[in-house]
């Protein structure tokens, strides 16, 4: 069973290009008024006292909330190790869930699945939207067994990421199965305040079509009121199901800065998507950071890269808003756009979804 919408190619070519305004963006569809996409930027990861955190689910849910973030995520380690951790238990951070999310702020109960040791490799994923958890020390529990739960044993849409991984995590990516759901689709390029980019960079070398996202990984309150960094999400509305299904379709970003909005079209589709092969690239790029009477979070560059950061093409800028057109070749296998900002110069600030050729 598989949830992602992929639109057919006759709607790819009915799509159109960005519509800039502020806070929002204009996603073309065919046969219907293109929806606004606003921006929402939330924590994908997170820890409580039912595994090995601190405070109860409540407590960080309102915590996150008072701070300004549109939504959070609760994704406690699925282990038999942590007391705390039960059905019912997981239950409850549903329900909890559901009870604190408003019109507002949306949370998304989910789970880690973590510190498996069984033959099909090694490493930490987050599942969000999960209805139950799937214990990754359990008997004949491997990465196999995940992907298949992932595909056939779901009852509503669920979103997975690779969690805090690098080159040579999960066996050197070395998976052995052909496995790759599409519900795994995102990778925190970013967590708890340290960049991944040799792990994505693996990734995509390998098959994936994950998209970038920044993770808190926090185990407590900390890192929700100090860190800035931020997943960001494009999505039509601030509900839980239109956050699950912008995953789904990585219509996501990854971001140090707080509230920093970037949006990317390639022939006239988000990135995030698979295009049929074509000769070259039409980019349509928006980034904008509101603080205009913050110098420092000036755009100030822009890289459209390729697999292992193979930088394709690239601009400077000195301002809080830019919008550049660019084309490019089609001639790699992904690409993926990086932006810096004035107080960031040694590394992105920012970077985009993917978008892959078929």
């Amino acid at each position: 069973m598989t949830y992602r919408s992929r639109p057919a190619i006759t709607e790819l070519l009915l799509c159109i290009a960005l519509t800039i305004c502020t806070g929002c963006r204009i996603l073309p569809s065919a046969g219907q008024a293109p929806p606004k996409l606003h921006h929402y930027f939330g924590n994908t990861h997170s820890h409580t006292s039912f595994s090995d955190g601190k405070g109860t689910p409540a407590e960080l849910i309102e915590l996150a909330q008072k701070t300004g973030l549109d939504f959070y995520a609760i994704t406690d380690h699925a282990l038999t190790k942590y007391p705390g951790y039960t059905p019912a238990n997981y239950e409850f951070t549903r329900h909890e869930a559901d009870r604190l999310t408003t019109s507002r702020f949306v949370v998304i109960p989910g789970f880690e699945y973590s510190e498996n040791d069984g033959p099909g490799a090694k490493g930490h994923a987050n599942v969000l939207n999960a209805a139950s958890t799937l214990n990754a020390t359990g008997p004949n529990c491997d990465y196999p067994r995940f992907f298949d739960w992932l595909t056939h044993d779901q009852p509503q849409p669920v979103v997975a990421s690779f969690n805090h991984a690098g080159p040579a995590t999960y066996n050197a990516w070395d998976f052995g199965t052909d496995l790759r759901p599409d519900n795994v689709a995102l990778f925190e390029i970013i967590n708890s305040g340290k960049p991944r980019e040799p792990g994505f960079y693996t990734a995509l070398d390998h098959g994936w079509r994950v998209a970038p996202v920044a993770a808190m990984d926090n185990h407590g309150p900390w890192r929700i009121t100090e860190a800035d960094y931020r997943t960001g999400v494009l999505a039509p509305e601030l509900t839980r199901d239109a956050l699950i299904q912008a995953m789904l379709d990585r219509h996501v970003y990854a971001t140090w800065g707080k509230n920093l909005r970037v949006t990317c079209f390639v022939n006239g589709v988000l990135t995030g998507a698979v295009l049929p092969k074509t000769d070259s690239l039409d980019w349509t790029i928006s980034v904008q950071d509101p603080d205009t009477d913050v110098p420092t979070d000036r755009i100030t560059h822009i890289k459209i890269l390729g697999p292992q950061g193979v930088v394709v093409t690239e601009h400077d800028f000195d301002k809080h808003s830019v919008h550049w057109k660019t084309q490019t070749p089609a001639d790699l296998p992904c690409y993926f756009v990086t932006v810096y900002t004035a107080d960031k110069t040694d590394a992105p600030t920012a970077y985009s979804s993917p978008v892959w050729l078929k």
